[in-house]
């Protein structure tokens, strides 16, 4: 059996300083390779004291240099909210500098207020991420890959800040869809699930 460490940085007060939380949860994983822990996993959450994380793979980067074997993982990187291109080169990057022990976690995403400050439609993000997990599949497995989709079209492109871990991380999704946990079985994903979440049907979660 494996135990893993679920970070969520939330604010509980406004006595409570981003910097004092941040850290804290910094040091959060750390203990939690002394207790033994398998894993840890950061939050993404924007515009609220929900979770002061913005970027879950900016925190794996840096508790990579703060730990020696704990796993660090996304949970979850909001897809629709990124440009895959981009984050392709941030993935490998996180693996890098943690000597392969990154969980890439993904998700479509739930909040309405967050789509809404991105300038993001929360009706579309189901569909948008379903493509952009293509996208993140080719650029994680193809030295150089294209992509012509709805909502992205990409010439032929080479990411050279590749992953450690061959041929991908371990790829989990958070999700509440029968079609996205269908895909996640069938081409041999991890399912993150949350119980009692409410959510509109047919949308991810995250």
């Amino acid at each position: 059996m494996e135990f893993a460490t679920f970070i969520l940085a939330s604010q509980r007060g406004y006595h409570q300083s981003a910097d004092r939380i941040i850290r804290n949860s910094i040091e959060q994983a750390v203990l939690s390779e002394q207790a033994g822990f398998n894993t840890a996993w950061f939050a993404e959450h924007h515009f609220n004291n929900y979770s002061l994380v913005p970027s879950p793979l900016m925190m794996v980067a840096h508790c990579a240099g703060r730990t020696n074997s704990i796993r660090l993982g996304t949970g979850v990187c909001v897809l629709p909210l990124y440009q895959p291109q981009r984050l392709l080169s941030e993935i490998g990057f996180a693996d890098i500098v943690s000597s392969g022990r990154l969980e890439l976690g993904v998700g479509s995403g739930y909040q309405q207020f967050e789509f809404d400050r991105f300038g993001v439609d929360i009706d579309e993000a189901p569909a948008v991420f379903s493509e952009y997990l293509d996208v993140l599949l080719k650029g994680l497995t193809q030295k150089i890959f294209e992509h012509n989709g709805q909502y992205l079209k990409v010439p032929p492109t080479a990411i050279s800040v590749r992953t450690i871990q061959k041929p991908a991380p371990p790829i989990w999704i958070a999700t509440a869809s029968g079609y996205n946990m269908g895909r996640a079985y069938r081409e041999g994903h991890n399912l993150f699930v949350t119980a009692f979440h409410d959510h509109v049907p047919g949308r991810g979660v995250a």
